[in-house]
């Protein structure tokens, strides 16, 4: 299965936050085919001040089904002291599988493709670097939204020391 994640993470060592995660996901199964620039982006639908995100997104192959894929996400998160004490409360890392093929899951648990994707730079930013030429879930190309949507939120952009 070929697919794309994204993560990000707003509290302690952003960047050493990734990186774990992408090795971690690593040691779960899940092959990193690519990885894009870390992009800095304010805080999006948050209650209250909280730190600048670092994003990136990932392209990804594995011999697993979505929900062993959810389930390592969610032990990677964990591992990396990942707490949900509200909605949108900051986080040492949040993984969201954006895409999983052409599959299309709608369960309590787990949408694919990612409902709000299409609506946030600081997913469509990322996977545009990596993957310019996809057509997104709604028929248009990546560039074509990522054009539509304004680049405000991203405040900055660094390379991943990954790989």
């Amino acid at each position: 299965m070929k697919g794309y994640l994204c993560l990000g993470s707003n509290l302690g060592d952003r960047q050493y936050n990734i990186q774990s995660a992408l090795e971690l996901l690593v040691k779960a199964g899940i092959r990193i085919v690519k990885a894009s620039s870390v992009y800095e982006t304010k805080p999006h639908d948050v209650d209250g001040p909280q730190e600048n995100y670092y994003n990136i997104a990932a392209e990804i192959e594995c011999d697993k089904t979505p929900h062993e894929v959810l389930d390592a996400c969610m032990k990677v998160e964990n591992l990396l002291g990942r707490k949900r004490p509200y909605r949108h409360a900051p986080r040492t890392i949040d993984i969201d599988i954006l895409m999983l093929d052409d599959l299309r899951i709608s369960a309590p648990e787990l949408t694919v493709p990612h409902p709000r994707m299409e609506e946030r730079p600081f997913v469509i930013y990322p996977l545009a670097e990596i993957a310019p030429d996809i057509v997104l879930p709604s028929g248009r190309g990546i560039i074509e939204v990522r054009n539509a949507l304004p680049g405000d939120e991203i405040t900055g952009m660094r390379k991943l020391c990954y790989g």
